[in-house]
């Protein structure tokens, strides 16, 4: 739940207490601006209206959302584009898109306004509790790992920060890049090749091995899976360009061959389910089907393909600075992979 401030709080470079000081810096790093001693301010509500008219893409719907008119909204708007110098939004027939300024605006606005967050969350704890993490951490994932690895996860660390709020968004790989770029959120989570993103840090935590896995009835009717027939068989599969649907594609392209499979969906859940029905062959990582073939709905079928792998990676913002649920977060994700490899 977001911290409640006052609408009129203005806040100056006069500010002497150190939070509200980074808040400062925060918000005029994105222009390299900092108080030029004419008592220029900014107010948060101009702040919260600028990054509700970012998320939403319109200045009516902010204005409906905050219970503004539009022309309120338009106003404050104005005025902080004035105290910054800088356009922020270039208006369109339909709606508003931030320009490059507003986009390195609102990276650093967002930081700022989750500080202040936290900083009023930590004055909310009772002394004995000095010691807890508080605060939201926003984490997106490809909905592979999401679905197998994440629930495992959150639930140990909510076991050790029950004060933290975890917000966790599924989406593909490139929506989720944008979302750590602009700030909506803190830690990304995929599985691929070792990738490398412009502007977002790395962690590479483990290997994982991509199966063939399928009913034992249609294993025993397949066999081995051979490069030669792997075009005809009846595959479940994710969605075309997927990372590792991707390799399998690129395996057949050099033969000239195409993937022809009787189902194919993004939910890594649903393939499981699928194979184990005997509707087709799935092909996912290990992790994916491992409670299958501890339980024997599925087995790992052989194959004469070379082994394809993918990593899990975590990204994280180069420039974002580390607040410490994000950082107990992702030593977590270290200890857990490292001691599970």
């Amino acid at each position: 739940m977001a911290a409640s401030f006052p609408r009129c709080v203005t806040v100056t470079i006069v500010a002497a207490d150190k939070l509200f000081v980074q808040f400062i810096v925060l918000i005029y790093r994105s222009n390299n601006l900092m108080a030029d001693g004419r008592g220029r301010t900014m107010e948060l509500r101009q702040v919260e209206t600028f990054l509700k008219v970012a998320e939403l893409g319109s200045f009516s719907r902010a204005a409906e959302r905050l219970g503004y008119t539009q022309s309120a909204v338009t106003m404050q708007i104005k005025q902080l584009e004035r105290e910054l110098g800088a356009r922020l939004f270039d208006r369109m027939p339909r709606g508003a898109r931030l320009t490059d300024q507003g986009r390195a605006f609102a990276f650093h606005a967002r930081e700022a306004i989750a500080a202040l967050e936290r900083a009023a969350a930590s004055v909310r704890i009772p002394d004995a509790d000095a010691d807890q993490l508080v605060g939201t951490l926003r984490i997106g994932s490809v909905e592979s790992v999401a679905t197998a690895l994440l629930p495992t996860l959150l639930a140990r660390f909510h076991e050790r920060h029950p004060r933290v709020e975890l917000i966790v968004s599924t989406a593909r790989l490139e929506r989720l890049a944008e979302g750590v770029l602009d700030n909506t959120l803190d830690v990304l989570l995929t599985m691929d090749r070792k990738l490398s993103i412009a502007r977002l840090e790395r962690t590479v935590l483990r290997e994982e091995p991509i199966v063939f896995a399928a009913s034992l009835q249609m294993a025993q009717q397949i066999g081995p899976v051979r490069i030669d027939e792997l075009a005809g068989l009846p595959l479940v599969l994710t969605e075309r360009g997927e990372s590792y649907r991707h390799e399998l594609e690129c395996l057949l392209a050099e033969r000239d061959e195409q993937l022809h499979p009787v189902v194919e969906t993004g939910n890594t859940e649903t393939l499981v389910h699928l194979a184990e029905q005997g509707v087709g062959i799935a092909f996912l990582p290990r992790f994916s089907v491992a409670h299958s073939l501890r339980r024997k709905s599925l087995v790992e079928l052989a194959c004469d393909i070379e082994p394809i792998s993918m990593w899990i990676q975590a990204f994280t913002h180069e420039a974002k600075p580390v607040f410490r649920a994000m950082a107990a977060f992702m030593e977590m994700l270290r200890v857990h992979f490292e001691y599970t490899a």
